[in-house]
């Protein structure tokens, strides 16, 4: 989608404040109404259907409370955002806030573009508490405690399956997918069956390729990088069997053409009846309960936890984090829009209601009931055990070349049909470690 532009008139509450501050620890936590109009610029990307319009809805309220700001709303492209903006930030035309994929605050703040959230801003927020605690790991760069972006929406991961094909097969759900060994028996079984695919994951050409194999590197007691974001660490014993295991459930019960294709055509072909399970975030609930019409949904579908593996049960936790910039000339302003868009109401009515998102803010969780709610009850569980990526300034670099790697993985397994041998994925992955040094060693 091409990015677009939107002049709206918004406002803040306060009690004191001013429109231009240098040292925003010791600055007001407010916008005052008496305060005079100001402009502040918004970017953000196509979250959900209709984002243009979800997003102005959210100016139009924010403006009903607080008519003396004016926010400019700028959509970017999800493919072009991270370039546009660390363009603007080198021109000197950043926004004053942002909305960032939790992968880019490490090189982003390393740059010096964001400006840290001091202590009284973060409890004015609600503090660290209020908040999926997972979600704070992209908040500030790696070894570090300076906090420069603050949690806006989280991706979070289970797994979805066909309820008419476990009952066919006399399977418990609470069983089917308790650990990697039941999970596999459940893929073996639906296999064996020979009626649909067992399993539809996408492969190579899904910008989600680390994200999918991350959870299982994690469960196997591995890791992507060392504690402190310095070294590579994916040829270790774990890491390698923890890949493997993924590998043998794509090479053996994977949809085989979804080896080559997205995210977009693994929630199709679960949808179409296609495939018996996916794992996929909470966006494809929104989706599937408004097309209830195609063949997989009408059979029946619901969710449940990731299984866990032999070191842990783990789950990719992404999304989006919301970052004032350093060169804002408002930044008290900036963050009564920051302190809006995070609160609960905007929570509900964006992330929830209106994108599909699972909301980053567990006040929001609990009262949209999403805890309770049968389907959303597995990422309610799953949010417990996200893990995010560390923010290091090489992860952009890093995510490029994992991503080559496990992709010329999947091109193996689509093109010999079996899982790579274990010599070859073990030299895959000292590959992976060596390129991942590279990037660290590259990182400015």
């Amino acid at each position: 989608m091409s990015a677009a532009l939107l002049v709206l008139p918004l406002s803040l509450v306060g009690a004191t404040a001013c429109t231009k501050e240098s040292t925003p620890a010791a600055a007001p936590l407010s916008y005052a109404a008496s305060e005079p109009p100001v402009t502040i610029k918004f970017w953000f990307m196509p979250n959900g259907l209709n984002a243009e319009q979800s997003m102005k809805a959210e100016t139009e309220a924010f403006h009903r409370l607080h008519p003396n700001i004016t926010v400019q709303l700028r959509m970017l492209d999800w493919a072009a955002a991270l370039t546009m903006i660390s363009t603007a930030v080198g021109g000197g035309d950043a926004p004053d806030v942002a909305q960032l994929g939790t992968t880019w605050v490490g090189d982003l703040t390393k740059s010096g573009a964001l400006q840290p959230y001091s202590e009284a801003e973060i409890g004015s927020l609600g503090g660290q508490a209020a908040f999926v605690p997972a979600s704070w790991t992209s908040t500030k760069p790696a070894g570090t405690d300076a906090v420069t972006a603050v949690p806006w929406f989280v991706d979070v991961r289970a797994l979805f399956y066909r309820t008419d094909v476990l009952r066919r097969l006399g399977l418990d759900p609470a069983k089917a997918f308790a650990d990697w060994n039941s999970l596999e028996r459940t893929l073996a079984a639906i296999k064996r069956e020979g009626k649909v695919a067992p399993l539809g994951q996408p492969g190579k050409n899904d910008w989600n390729v680390v994200h999918n194999v991350t959870p299982f590197i994690w469960g196997a007691g591995g890791d992507l990088l060392s504690a402190d974001g310095t070294a590579p660490a994916l040829s270790t014993p774990e890491a390698i069997a923890g890949v493997d295991y993924y590998q043998r459930l794509m090479a053996n019960y994977n949809k085989r053409d979804l080896l080559a294709k997205d995210t977009d055509a693994a929630m199709a072909a679960f949808a179409d009846g296609e495939t018996a399970i996916l794992m996929q975030g909470p966006d494809a609930v929104s989706r599937f309960r408004t097309d209830t019409d195609r063949a997989g949904l009408r059979s029946g579908w619901s969710t449940a936890p990731l299984p866990a593996g032999p070191q842990g049960r783990y789950t990719f936790l992404g999304g989006s984090d919301l970052a004032i910039f350093a060169r804002s000339a408002h930044h008290t302003a900036a963050l009564e829009w920051v302190r809006f868009l995070t609160g609960a109401e905007s929570q509900d009515r964006y992330a929830v209601r209106a994108a599909g998102i699972w909301p980053a803010r567990l006040e929001t969780v609990r009262a949209a009931a999403l805890d309770t709610d049968p389907v959303y009850r597995a990422f309610a569980q799953a949010q417990t055990f996200g893990r995010q990526y560390p923010a290091v300034a090489a992860w952009g670099d890093i995510e490029a070349a994992l991503t080559r790697e496990f992709s010329s993985l999947w091109e193996f397994v689509m093109a010999a049909g079996k899982p790579m041998p274990a010599d070859d994925l073990r030299r895959l992955m000292l590959s992976a470690d060596d390129n991942v040094r590279t990037a660290i060693v590259r990182a400015p």
